[in-house]
């Protein structure tokens, strides 16, 4: 099962690097990543997503508040927090099953971010399950590529972000 980790760590040298190769050490195979500032530009949130054994998680959650420049790691769990994941498709105008898709592009309240003569790339958001059922629609039609964020949390409860000195996820 695909579980999401959201962690404030300090924004320095190597801690990118030191909880990689912690993931690595314990054999996790990070599904995706992403890392951001908060609006203390000296904090940063990492969103972590792995797919990995309950019991494991626990484990791992514990030995990533043990490195020095981690300040709150959050096992992230659908009661408690907001998660959404962004992606990108690109489809040849020229396709026969464009129409069909714009479409789609419309049922899903996508937008077009990019239109030239024979492309364009579509922009949707949403939880995993959205995002599956627009992928599913979209590779129906030729697609040409996807790229996929991977998806970030943020706590619905004020208090586990002041934690880290009430430093709020920018956006």
């Amino acid at each position: 099962m695909s579980t999401t980790f959201s962690t404030l760590v300090e924004n320095k040298f190597w801690v990118l690097a030191r909880i990689s190769r912690l993931f690595s050490r314990h054999m996790f195979n990070i599904q995706s990543l992403s890392v951001a500032p908060t609006i203390n530009p000296d904090i940063s949130c990492m969103t972590i997503d792995v797919d990995e054994e309950p019991d494991r998680l626990r484990r791992m959650q514990v030995e990533l508040s043990k490195i020095v420049n981690v300040l709150s790691v959050d096992i992230c769990d659908k009661n408690n927090y907001v998660e959404t994941e962004m992606v990108l498709v690109k489809i040849n105008t020229s396709s026969p099953h464009f129409s069909n898709f714009l479409k789609e592009v419309q049922r899903f309240n996508a937008r077009v971010v990019y239109r030239q003569a024979d492309i364009e790339i579509v922009e949707f958001s949403g939880d995993r399950e959205s995002i599956k059922a627009f992928l599913d629609t979209s590779l129906a039609h030729e697609v040409e590529s996807v790229i996929r964020t991977g998806p970030v949390a943020m706590c619905k409860k004020t208090q586990d972000n002041r934690r880290a000195g009430g430093n709020l996820y920018m956006g």
